[in-house]
């Protein structure tokens, strides 16, 4: 039967989770009974990197909480738990009976056909991944962009460890230079006949020049030119309004959900 575009956008939202564990050092991506559940190199508790998502809507929300408290407590660390509005209503109403409030609450969006191609201004060149170079200035671009979202520096960089593994077939990626300093970037993984945009960011010095919308179309079209029909995103505060202009649209929430470290207390904010 074939998938519905929102099927395939969520199909698209977990595969970025798998890759994200591809591209991290000494990071364990467990998938089993419907369950996925990432340890990343650090005890960072954040979407990504240490959190846990339902694969299967047939599991029950206790058997997904209990299993994940029990994967994360024998690393000592704290997780996030992913909620799609959507799909996971018992696992919210049972984390909420637990006494822990959302610590984010983003929209997922989507586009279904290609968006007018940007005009280059002068001065500026694109490039795409092709070497680790090109990586490498994209991971520099974000370390700075998403400071802007309380995500340090070091902690954009631990996300990166193998940049290598992004010169999969898998990922397409850009880099905008400005007089050949890197300021701009998007990336687009792809999923069969989903894609999604991921990591589009700014470096400080070059806000509302244009050049993180002029990524992102080059992001977005490079999934549709990619056998995609469906592209898909998870917009942050700065980004929302943007995405909607290029004609995005909203077909879910994300809720996030932290769990402490063990023998911590509960913390229901960023």
């Amino acid at each position: 039967m074939k998938m519905s575009t929102k099927d395939l956008a969520d199909a698209n939202l977990l595969e970025a989770i798998r890759e994200h564990a591809r591209w991290q050092n000494l990071c364990e991506c467990v998938e089993d009974d419907g369950v996925m559940m990432v340890a990343g190199p650090n005890a960072f508790p954040i979407a990504f990197r240490n959190c846990v998502v339902r694969v299967d809507g047939g599991v029950a929300a206790a058997q997904v909480l209990e299993r994940a408290r029990e994967f994360f407590a024998k690393r000592g660390r704290g997780f996030t738990v992913l909620v799609r509005n959507s799909r996971d209503r018992d696992i919210d109403a049972a984390l909420r009976a637990a006494g822990l409030s959302p610590t984010a609450d983003v929209p997922c969006m989507l586009i279904e056909s290609p968006v007018a191609e940007p005009v280059i201004p002068a001065g500026v060149r694109i490039e795409r991944f092709c070497e680790e170079a090109q990586v490498r200035h994209a991971v520099q671009i974000n370390e700075d962009a998403y400071q802007a979202i309380k995500l340090p520096a070091e902690e954009t960089r631990v996300f990166f460890g193998r940049p290598t593994a992004l010169l999969s077939s898998r990922i397409v990626g850009f880099v905008a230079y400005r007089d050949a300093v890197p300021v701009s970037t998007a990336l687009t993984i792809r999923s069969g006949e989903g894609a999604g945009v991921y990591w589009v960011g700014t470096a400080s010095h070059a806000w509302r020049s244009g050049l993180g919308e002029l990524c992102t179309r080059l992001a977005t079209n490079a999934g549709i030119a990619n056998g995609a029909c469906v592209v898909t995103l998870q917009a942050s505060a700065y980004g929302e309004p943007l995405y909607r202009r290029l004609g995005y649209t909203t077909y879910d929430r994300l809720l996030r959900f932290r769990y402490p470290e063990p023998g911590k207390a509960r913390v229901s904010a960023d």
